[in-house]
């Protein structure tokens, strides 16, 4: 798709070409923040947006640089600044510190921050992407796969109510848009946008799942088979939201970042979820769902006191109130627990990913721009059936750039690890071989010697200690 603009009389003039959405609720907003990368979807929300006379001068452009793509992200910086001008709306360019490749997780977390700055410097009460309801499908399988709840598979909502305040709103599931419909529009109206040459790459899950799809879903599923995720994703919101005020006349609502659970003993299983996920997205844990969280449910079922590690968290359930403790850390056990490759383990924070090394990346990786604090890469010899525990006495390895073994608590020692970190520390294993300690360099056997298109990137979420 070619990039050139169309001048700015003649592009104003396509976006009023667009069907209009349903925004009829956005009245009451003074100002209405669009996220805008500069692909096809964010474009196409904003012309949308733009088309309306009585939102244009309310929209306020926010647009996150995260510096991933080189001179490509660049290029789209400068692509949305120009369609703003154009359109004459104001834009406002937040940019990552950092260069190359993150984590999904750590990606999104630098954009979340950019849009929170925003909103308080804007007076910004409102916040509208542009997801569609192929994300919804997209976004309900991966949550399926890893067996999440009523909150997960309701996600991504039309409207979302986030913690501070502000409101989330997706015009575009709310229209029923799929992607090939907005490119249809999109390129009968003449209006241009930038390509992610990222996105076809199988080197995340979700584009993975999203190349799967489009491959073969139209055919086995139907058509219409996003629009049918779709309405499924809107009837578990709607169960979800009785849920929780089922929760509320029970008194199960969170006050000072604490929630009683007394009054769900005994009651169904469904409500109970519902009302610790609310709880625990309220303290940043929304994503954890497996283990640690089914002995949370069970605990407040029976009315059993309790203290777990959730994403290296402890969350204690004392005299029928539920809190996150950050000032006492659990031994995590020597049990091996597996790792599985795409999911975040919820008891100790730990995601493994196969991921390509780009040159950009391999020269901030061979600098030591990257501690390992929290995220290493390793050959892909290190693809395998990934194991984790808690350190055990005796643990011996060999990190980068020694010659030979040295105790891991000797290690941690000499690097001026606090002692209640250490114990929060997770031992990722292949077979018998330690591969990684977060806070100390990944093992020397499995070091990188350059770019490849396979690779191990391990990423550990710090828990939050007082």
């Amino acid at each position: 798709m070619s990039e050139e603009l169309l001048p700015a009389i003649e592009l104003r003039k396509a976006c009023t070409e667009l069907p209009a959405l349903p925004l009829l609720a956005l009245g009451k907003f003074e100002s209405i923040g669009v996220a805008v990368s500069g692909g096809a979807d964010s474009i196409y929300l904003l012309a949308a947006l733009w088309a309306n006379p009585d939102y244009r001068d309310r929209i306020r452009i926010l647009h996150f640089n995260h510096r991933v793509r080189g001179v490509d992200s660049d290029l789209d910086e400068a692509f949305v600044q120009k369609f703003s001008e154009a359109l004459g709306v104001r834009c406002f360019i937040g940019r990552r510190e950092e260069s190359g490749n993150a984590t999904e997780l750590a990606l999104r977390n630098t954009r979340n921050e950019f849009f929170a700055q925003q909103r308080v410097a804007l007076n910004l009460k409102l916040i509208c992407t542009a997801h569609h309801i192929d994300d919804v499908a997209e976004t309900m399988l991966m949550r399926l796969a890893r067996g999440a709840g009523l909150n997960g598979l309701s996600a991504p909502r039309v409207w979302q109510t986030l913690q501070d305040g502000h409101v989330r709103y997706r015009p575009l599931i709310a229209a029923g848009l799929n992607k090939k419909l907005i490119l249809q529009q999109l390129k009968h109206a003449r209006i241009t946008w930038r390509e992610d040459a990222t996105n076809p790459l199988p080197i995340a899950w979700r584009n993975r799942v999203r190349a799967w799809l489009t491959a073969s879903a139209e055919q086995v599923l139907g058509e219409r088979y996003a629009s049918g995720f779709a309405h499924s994703a809107q009837v578990i919101e709607q169960s979800r939201l009785a849920l929780l005020s089922w929760a509320d006349e029970l008194g199960a609502t969170i006050v000072d970042g604490a929630m009683s659970v007394k009054a769900l003993r005994n009651r169904p299983r469904g409500l109970i979820h519902v009302a610790l996920a609310r709880f625990l997205q309220y303290h940043g844990l929304g994503s954890a769902s497996g283990r640690s969280t089914e002995l949370l449910v069970d605990a407040i079922y029976v009315g059993m006191e309790i203290q777990v590690s959730i994403l290296g968290h402890q969350v204690k359930i004392k005299d029928g109130i539920v809190r996150v403790v950050n000032d006492v850390v659990v031994p995590l056990g020597s049990d091996l627990r597996s790792l599985t490759f795409g999911l975040l383990d919820d008891e100790c924070g730990l995601l493994a990913e196969e991921v390509v090394v780009d040159p950009l990346l391999w020269e901030k990786i061979s600098r030591g721009d990257i501690p390992p604090d929290h995220v290493v890469y390793m050959s892909a010899a290190a693809l395998g059936n990934l194991t984790w525990r808690g350190r055990v006495e005796g643990d011996r390895y060999r990190p980068l750039g020694l010659n030979g073994l040295a105790k891991i608590s000797d290690i941690l020692i000499n690097r001026k690890v606090p002692l209640a970190l250490r114990e929060s520390l997770p031992v990722v294993l292949l077979k018998d071989e330690i591969l990684w300690i977060p806070s100390i360099p990944p093992s020397e056997l499995y070091k990188l010697n350059g770019p490849t298109e396979r690779a191990l990137r391990l990423t550990w979420l710090r828990p939050c200690l007082s």
